[in-house]
């Protein structure tokens, strides 16, 4: 089967905008498939977050996943010689129509994700939805939806479907055990060029801290972290990331976004832990921003501070005030997480009710309680 002569790729980077364009394989631009800028497509592409391209094997087909948490879609296109045109997908894989499938009751795809190519030529496609499944002792799970699809022509059909159950996340303060990330493991992600990465990953634990060391080809980088709940917040060499833990029957994957320097554009990336499976999950991003009093525990007494976060769903901006200096700092949230990079070290946050409770990395290995308090 012929190959399909185009692609999509990055054709230039001012500043934090990426754009990228469809060429033929002369090199000859046929047009701007996304712009993140202003977000104009000539396709009729929208989205407000860097998209996710995945070729089927022959290369005639593109699925394009994007979207905020929680409401990701799945455009598939079909690529010619020299054109790129959508292909219909049946309307109940979008938005908040009911999807056709059977093991859970009425479902809503609020969300979906753009998986793998199947050998005979299917999309795998994953859902979010918001339907509830029921436990032993009749408790409501939420529930990941997956279904095939396939691609024919210009149409795409439902071929088959089924679900699984989430991992539960620890009641209350429980915090999940650090020690079950050691090791050497598969790392793979996305670089701010849009270009794919793999690697290893190596994990240790020393006095409740989490020392990672990366591998990517010859490049070395490292990270310090601390787990909050179910959420691992990363000081990099020159950065942060945090992740969200999933535990699955055979492992855990770490699903998360980093980002380098100052720079607000968040890359993602997927730890596996032992026979893992998991390379991607939607998590919903709690609402955090605000105005907090920090309130950190040092020797017997408390340090208080004033706190303000703001910015977009991941990429945050941490104004911290403490003893009259207030300071700028980065951070990352993602599902109920937060972590920030303060002037002191590293804060990793986890929300309960309406504040976010953590621990602070002061110094090589000083660890400390802190809570942020909603202002009043």
């Amino acid at each position: 089967m012929a190959f399909a002569a185009l692609d999509i790729v990055p054709v230039n980077k001012e500043g934090e905008s990426l754009v990228y364009a469809v060429k033929t394989s002369s090199g000859k631009v046929l047009g701007i498939f996304w712009d993140q800028e202003n977000g104009t497509s000539d396709y009729g592409f929208e989205s407000s977050v860097v998209p996710d391209f995945l070729w089927s094997p022959d290369r005639s087909y593109v699925a394009v996943t994007a979207g905020a948490s929680r409401s990701r879609t799945v455009t598939v296109y079909k690529a010619g010689e020299n054109s790129l045109k959508e292909v219909s997908i049946p309307h109940e894989l979008t938005g908040e129509k009911a999807a056709p499938l059977n093991e859970i009751t009425d479902p809503v795809a609020d969300g979906m994700d753009a998986v793998r190519w199947q050998p005979d030529g299917t999309l795998l496609v994953r859902f979010w939805s918001a339907q509830r499944l029921k436990d032993d002792n009749e408790n409501q799970k939420e529930a990941n939806v997956w279904a095939d699809l396939d691609v024919s022509g210009a149409e795409g059909k439902i071929v088959g479907a089924g679900s699984v159950e989430p991992t539960p996340e620890p009641d209350g303060e429980e915090s999940f055990d650090p020690e079950r990330l050691v090791g050497t493991h598969q790392v793979s992600g996305r670089n701010p060029d849009g270009t794919n990465y793999s690697g290893k990953v190596e994990i240790r634990v020393k006095n409740g801290l989490v020392l990672l060391e990366w591998k990517i080809g010859k490049e070395v980088s490292h990270g310090t972290g601390l787990v909050v709940g179910m959420t691992l917040g990363v000081a990099l060499d020159d950065g942060i990331a945090v992740y969200q833990i999933f535990g699955q029957s055979e492992g855990q994957s770490l699903i998360g976004f980093w980002s380098l320097g100052k720079s607000s554009v968040t890359n993602k990336e997927a730890i596996r832990i032992g026979s893992a499976d998991m390379e991607d999950a939607r998590v919903e991003v709690e609402k955090i921003n605000g105005n907090y009093v920090s309130l950190r525990e040092v020797g017997d007494g408390q340090v208080e501070g004033n706190v303000t976060i703001s910015g977009g769903e991941i990429a945050k901006k941490v104004a911290w005030e403490v003893n009259g200096r207030k300071t700028m700092c980065q951070g990352m949230a993602l599902g109920e997480g937060l972590a920030v990079i303060t002037p002191a070290g590293l804060s990793v946050f986890s929300k309960r009710g309406d504040s976010l409770e953590g621990q602070s990395l002061t110094g090589k290995e000083n660890i400390s309680q802190e809570s942020l308090i909603p202002a009043n």
